[in-house]
């Protein structure tokens, strides 16, 4: 009786020992192909140096600099080489994975920023109303990018999470593994490559794919977004740097044009309260399949130049939204919030 109550005794820690370097092996196998072999992952930090040199660029040529970033209808959507040559704007797209989400991506933007900048905020809407919590992406790109601290330590102090979870992030998830074997085994590989970038940060595709158009905006800004708007807000008033917030462009069927520019104008209205809004007579929406690539906010490289000289203008003169006007078209009828190409605004 002695001897089997001794042998189970040894048994069971040596057990546990064994499952517990199992468990640690796993996870360092997951670690080390989230932060080295990830190919989501790897495009998010091969982006983010680029935009990192060209950012330094700017500062180091030019002084005072625009800063776009948001989402990757940011990343596709505004060519800073062009916004240079052609309206004497030295800007940096630095846009990223929405994936990343708000409080990660404001916290990469806010490295590039120096007194005298401006702050072009191009954050997805949809990342802003709802709830503001830090993805697995966001702390493997923070990590890669070797800013732990975006993720830890947040110059905002919001969305951050502690070590422990930063640690059981650091592994590629179901979707992605059974996603990127499928892609392997039928020959496919990550849909983006490294010369899809161009030297401003910038980003292209030859990649096509069918658009479904608008899932929803998802309401009312989330509690974690008005505090990551107000702090923002604050720390750019401090800090000497021009904020206002802009539309991403986004698939609208003509269809539902109306119905989406007018969920638009009513999260313009709520946006107002932190940043002036720049005066995109788009509203967000544009009806022409032919303008985007492989996803509703992707666009292709003409409709892009359109978008950056849109963009350009309406910084060159400050040109925002009065409250007035968004309240205006958010009492108009959908059927009147039709773009006028010619006249370059929209009409009630």
């Amino acid at each position: 009786m002695d001897s089997s109550t001794f042998h189970s005794k040894g048994w069971l820690p040596r057990q546990a020992a064994g499952l517990l370097l199992v468990a640690l092996g796993a996870w360092t196998a997951c670690a080390v192909y989230t932060i080295h072999f990830n190919p989501e992952v790897a495009d998010c930090a091969f982006g983010e140096a680029i935009k990192n040199t060209w950012a330094e660029k700017m500062t180091r040529e030019y002084g005072a600099k625009v800063v776009v970033f948001g989402g990757s209808s940011c990343e596709f959507s505004i060519d800073g080489e062009r916004m240079l040559k052609e309206f004497n704007l030295p800007t940096v797209n630095d846009g990223e994975d929405a994936g990343i989400g708000a409080s990660v991506l404001t916290e990469a933007a806010l490295r590039h920023l120096r007194r005298g900048d401006t702050l072009i905020i191009g954050l997805e809407p949809i990342l802003l109303t709802r709830p503001l919590v830090p993805s697995a992406l966001a702390a493997q790109f923070s990590l890669k990018a070797g800013h732990p601290e975006w993720v830890i330590h947040p110059t905002l102090g919001v969305g951050g999470i502690h070590w422990f979870q930063l640690a059981t992030d650091l592994r590629p998830g179901g979707s992605v593994s059974f996603t990127m074997l499928g892609k392997f085994a039928i020959g496919r590989h990550f849909r983006y490559k490294p010369t899809d970038y161009r030297v401003s940060g910038w980003k292209q595709t030859d990649v096509r794919m069918e658009l479904t158009g608008r899932e929803g905006l998802g309401g009312r800004l989330s509690d974690g977004s008005v505090l990551l708007l107000r702090r923002l807000g604050n720390w750019c008033e401090t800090n000497g740097v021009r904020a206002a917030y802009s539309l991403p462009w986004e698939f609208a069927p003509d269809g539902v044009l109306g119905e989406d520019r007018k969920e638009d104008v009513h999260f313009l209205l709520q946006m107002e309260e932190f940043f002036p809004i720049l005066k995109d007579p788009y509203l967000g929406c544009d009806p022409n399949r032919s303008d985007f690539a492989d996803t509703d906010f992707h666009l292709v490289t003409p409709a892009a130049e359109k978008r950056t000289d849109e963009l350009a203008q309406q910084i060159l003169h400050w040109n925002v939204w009065t409250v007035a006007e968004l309240e205006a078209l958010g009492k108009a009828p959908t059927t009147d919030l039709v773009y006028h190409q010619e006249a370059g605004k929209v009409h009630q």
